[in-house]
C-alpha cells in the first residue's frame, strides 16, 4: 500500500538533496529524488519571520512504501537535527 507524507524543513534546498542522496535517492528531475520503495518532491516554501530573523523552509512530500518511508525518515531525523544556542 502506498504512503503519503508532507514533511516543512527548516534547511536549504540543496542540503535536504544531498540529505536524500546521502538516503540512496537519485534526483531523476528537477526536484524529484527516487530511491528504492520511496521519493521525494521537494520545492521552497514561504519563509517564516521571527523579529528580525528570517528562517528559509522547505516542503517535502514524500510517497511510496509506508515502511521505506518510516524507515527514511527516522534516519533524515538525524540529519536535519540542529542544536539549539
Amino acid at each position: 500500500m502506498g504512503a503519503e507524507v508532507k514533511l516543512t524543513f527548516g534547511v536549504p534546498l540543496w542540503a535536504m538533496k544531498a540529505y536524500l542522496t546521502d538516503l540512496g535517492a537519485t534526483e531523476t528531475a528537477e526536484n524529484l529524488l527516487v530511491a528504492d520503495g520511496w521519493q521525494a518532491a521537494v520545492k521552497k516554501s514561504e519563509s517564516v519571520k521571527i523579529g528580525s530573523l528570517v528562517v528559509g523552509r522547505i516542503e517535502v512530500e514524500f510517497s511510496g512504501d509506508e515502511t521505506a518511508i518510516a524507515a527514511m525518515l527516522e534516519k533524515l531525523h538525524w540529519k536535519t537535527l540542529r542544536g539549539g544556542g
